[in-house]
């Protein structure tokens, strides 16, 4: 199964002002191709996010606009059987809102929310942060905020909690153990 991990940073509150993307496409559980960038978002930087994810306006000089990395970003996203991200919500909004900034209309992709999976399969976690979830995974996380560092962490989850969700399916299709008490019977 294909899967697409999607990571957007914003650079200021408005989902279409997108500043870093990174997608990674993961096929059993190895990474096959990547596509991620620094973006122009055409709006200006507040403290907060520049606090959050270290992007400025001077990092982005020069860098593309979402738009002109859409291409490349579509082609690897429609190779994906779902698409994943870490509060999906907000990336498939923040994709949404700045094509429709420039006019481009986004596909329709099978998402899924890591946090929300998270959520219900380890419901024992104190949060479902990022961080959180990779580290009670196992998954490495290098730079939260970080759009390339999170899709690969995301990616991560996303193999890790299918395989904790098939172990489980396993698990709970094997009979019950009841050599001793048949015997005793």
């Amino acid at each position: 199964m294909l899967i697409a991990a999607l990571d957007l940073e914003t650079a200021n509150r408005h989902r279409n002002s997108a500043c870093q993307v990174a997608a990674v496409l993961v096929e059993d559980g190895r990474i096959i191709d990547t596509v991620h960038d620094l973006l122009d978002p055409e709006a200006p930087f507040e403290a907060l996010h520049m606090a959050l994810h270290g992007i400025t306006a001077e990092l982005v000089e020069g860098a593309p606009r979402l738009v002109d990395l859409w291409p490349r970003l579509s082609a690897l996203l429609a190779r994906a059987e779902r698409v994943v991200a870490h509060n999906a919500a907000f990336d498939r909004s923040v994709l949404v809102s700045t094509l429709a900034k420039y006019g481009v209309e986004a596909p329709a992709l099978t998402w899924e929310c890591t946090v929300l999976r998270a959520r219900r399969l380890l419901p024992h976690l104190p949060n479902h942060r990022l961080p959180t979830v990779c580290a009670a995974l196992g998954v490495a996380l290098d730079h939260h905020h970080d759009a390339v560092c999170d899709a690969f962490a995301a990616a991560g989850v996303a193999v890790a909690l299918d395989r904790l969700e098939a172990r489980r399916a396993v698990a709970a299709a094997e009979p019950p153990n009841t050599g001793d008490f048949a015997r005793a019977a």
